[in-house]
């Protein structure tokens, strides 16, 4: 264990290593779910897609409610984390259990997908104001950076192993191993004891008079909008390719499922790189010009997916899936710990909610514009215009306020976001 892991403290390393193993379970499941569709239940495009979408749709409505409430208690956020975890377990742990008994059908794989969302809503409310109990404030970028490096180890090992199960056991069975991930992480987290003391409960109010009070911070400052926007326009779009990629590449190009595991890996290397990098580049260069400059340059890459029309040029797909998540993953740790600096500690929970909201509406969004595409202008060309609009996004986004956002402006953000 480096030195620099170590002063984080065992709280946050115990925390790292529990969203590790939850984040390696949920990478299996997103090479499993949709192969459940694909080849099991012989879904339709449109109904893989919405297979994705469904996970993500109950953020949008619960978001700001479960940020607000919260808010209200952030000494709650181990509990809601744990609860959420237990529930992720029962409701992917179905699957497996539904196609034993004969009962396992697209309608019944929907709803449990749905289930899921619920539970990971529940966890993003949390996930947030909890991290920063775990680690003071000038330690942001370094857990950020961590925690990245985790979540791309397991984008790394997940779908490999889950590519790998799916062709020796079967994709329902396969979720299985993604239920006892959850498992495990619950368990992990009911014995870490927070290191930094979360602010005291606000005066009780209206939840719609809380939930105006985060609102109001983000119109009033610039960064914050720019932050929020910027990030769930990158999720729209690249959500809305996310829902073609496995298809593109099971359908069109006929890659075995223990292929895709492994190809998939790359995007999780991509990402464990840029995690690695991620802290020196933030210091030397600050966050803001990290993350408007990383998505300027890593989003023609994207054009490498829909490039690849044969198994035999797999290597342009494996080297746009490395570079697209290496940009995502360097750009989503700077954009995050500028967050986390910009946001009031007790408004945390709502800022973080907000983002969440937006996300998770746009992931689903994009998730059913992807597969509308893909089913009226083909998969492929469906690729190449997303890949178009992310570049264009990448530009747009590099001339935005974030660029120059400055570490000696972050210290008066949270007193005067005007």
């Amino acid at each position: 264990m480096s030195s620099g892991l170590r002063t984080l403290g065992k709280p946050f390393i115990t925390f790292l290593l529990a969203e590790t193993i939850s984040a390696t379970g949920t990478m299996v499941a997103v090479v499993a779910l949709p192969l459940i569709a694909i080849e099991q239940l012989q879904a339709s495009t449109f109904t893989v897609a919405l297979l994705e979408a469904l996970q993500w749709l109950p953020a949008a409505f619960l978001g700001l409610l479960l940020g607000a409430l919260v808010d209200r208690s952030q000494r709650r956020c181990r509990a809601i984390l744990v609860t959420a975890n237990f529930g992720r377990m029962a409701s992917l742990g179905a699957v497996p259990l539904a196609a034993l008994l004969g009962l396992l059908t697209s309608s019944v794989l929907l709803v449990l997908a749905f289930a899921t969302g619920i539970f990971t809503s529940m966890f993003q409310s949390a996930y947030t104001p909890y991290l920063r109990q775990l680690v003071p404030s000038t330690t942001y970028a370094a857990a950020n950076g961590s925690m990245q490096a985790g979540r791309s180890t397991a984008r790394v090992v997940g779908p490999a192993i889950g590519g790998l199960l799916v062709a020796l056991i079967g994709a329902a069975n396969t979720l299985i191993v993604t239920a006892a991930c959850f498992l495990i992480c619950a368990i992990a987290l009911l014995t870490i004891v927070s290191q930094v003391a979360p602010p005291p409960p606000p005066l009780r109010r209206r939840l719609t008079t809380e939930i105006g009070e985060g609102l109001h911070l983000l119109r009033s400052s610039r960064v914050l909008a720019w932050l929020t926007a910027g990030a769930a326009t990158a999720n729209l779009l690249l959500s809305a390719s996310g829902a073609l990629d496995i298809l593109y590449l099971a359908r069109n190009l006929d890659v075995p499922s223990d292929v895709i595991g492994f190809i998939l890996t790359a995007s999780g290397v991509g990402g464990l790189v840029a995690a690695l990098i991620s802290g020196k580049l933030i210091r030397r260069y600050e966050a803001g010009k990290v993350a408007t400059f990383t998505f300027l340059f890593t989003s023609p890459a994207s054009l490498l997916l829909p490039a690849t029309q044969s198994a035999s040029s797999l290597a342009l797909f494996t080297i746009g899936a490395f570079t697209v998540s290496f940009g995502i993953a360097l750009g989503g740790v700077a954009l995050m710990t500028l967050r986390l600096h910009y946001t009031p500690p007790h408004l945390q929970g709502r800022i973080s909610s907000v983002s969440q909201v937006l996300n998770a509406a746009t992931i689903p969004v994009g998730a059913v514009l992807g597969g509308t595409m893909g089913e009226f202008l083909g998969t492929r060309s469906a690729m190449i215009v997303l890949a178009i609009s992310y570049i264009a996004f990448g530009v747009f986004f590099a001339c935005s306020p974030v660029r120059t956002a400055a570490p000696e402006q972050i210290s008066k953000a949270a007193e005067n976001p005007r």
